[in-house]
């Protein structure tokens, strides 16, 4: 068997000298197209995760194709969760009820705030940080504090939400007609489901779901307000408030879930007039099938 070639070879140094000289170019090409690649492709991760909420002011009113106009919705439909369950926790501390006081005030940091803390941190790391404090802190507060000393606490939690709002939704999105459906579509949707879980044959068998059902309906509510002025709000000549009213007395007779769902669609037929978009649309944008 011959000696290895390599080289170490004098005989072979010549041939090593020329695969050197070829291989040099090769292995510089790889090393700079391996560096383009990897900074481009930073640049790529970045810039999806900076414009979900980051660049989200530069989102049009009607460009409701965007990722970024879905993440707003959903995120918006968050905060109200969180504003819904707030209400439902005081309302139940006045009413002597302190453990459904406790669930609801539990509620917002164990099952809604991982969704929108880390978008809140994108925009505003100090708003989030506010936000994970006191959520945290409210039920100890639902257990060991006055009826005052804790509607104080909701109302400082309710305009910190607010503020938050204020930071992360653009402003042509926050008081747009469409944008809004959305979200009460998706709150109203929700309450449904809510509201099927919390009643079995004409009885509330779960009141927890029951109540939340309520508070989603309440908080769609003050958002369907922002689709009038003051004037058209008293006249209501699309027939909108009828249909909302019909639907908290419904919840109040303890209807079926199948006549809850009946009188949400209803709304859902009538928001799509006021907003000039066809129902389906209104409704598939969320994954909300119709009917």
């Amino acid at each position: 068997m011959g000696k290895p070639h390599n080289c170490y070879n004098n005989t072979t140094s010549r041939e090593c000298v020329k695969v050197v000289i070829l291989i040099i170019p090769l292995l510089i090409l790889f090393i700079t197209s391996f560096i383009i690649f990897q900074s481009s492709n930073g640049q790529m991760v970045n810039s999806t995760t900076t414009t979900s909420i980051g660049n989200s002011k530069e989102i049009s009113s009607r460009d409701v194709l965007d990722f970024r106009y879905s993440n707003l919705v959903n995120f918006t439909s968050k905060i109200k969760q969180i504003d819904g369950h707030l209400n439902a926790s005081l309302l139940n501390k006045y009413d002597g009820n302190e453990s459904l006081a406790l669930a609801h005030a539990e509620h917002p940091i164990g099952e809604l705030y991982p969704f929108v803390g880390p978008q809140i941190a994108i925009t505003n790391q100090s708003l989030n940080q506010s936000l994970y404090s006191i959520l945290m802190d409210i039920p100890e507060y639902s257990k060991n504090s006055t009826n005052e000393e804790y509607l104080s606490v909701i109302q400082s939690t309710q305009n910190l939400l607010k503020d938050i709002i204020n930071e992360v939704i653009p402003k042509n999105l926050q008081n747009d007609k469409l944008f809004n459906s959305f979200v009460v579509v998706n709150l109203l949707d929700l309450a449904g489901h809510e509201y099927q879980a919390g009643v079995t044959n004409d009885t509330i068998t779960a009141i927890f779901e029951y109540q939340d059902s309520k508070a989603f309906i309440q908080q769609a509510e003050k958002l369907m307000s922002t689709f009038y002025s003051d004037s058209e709000a008293s006249i209501d000549s699309s027939g909108l408030w009828p249909l909302v009213n019909s639907l908290n007395a419904a919840i109040e007779k303890v209807s079926t879930p199948e006549e809850i769902y009946l009188s949400i669609d209803s709304i859902f037929s009538k928001i799509s007039l006021l907003v000039n978009t066809d129902k389906l649309t209104l409704l598939s944008k969320l994954g909300v099938s119709a009917d």
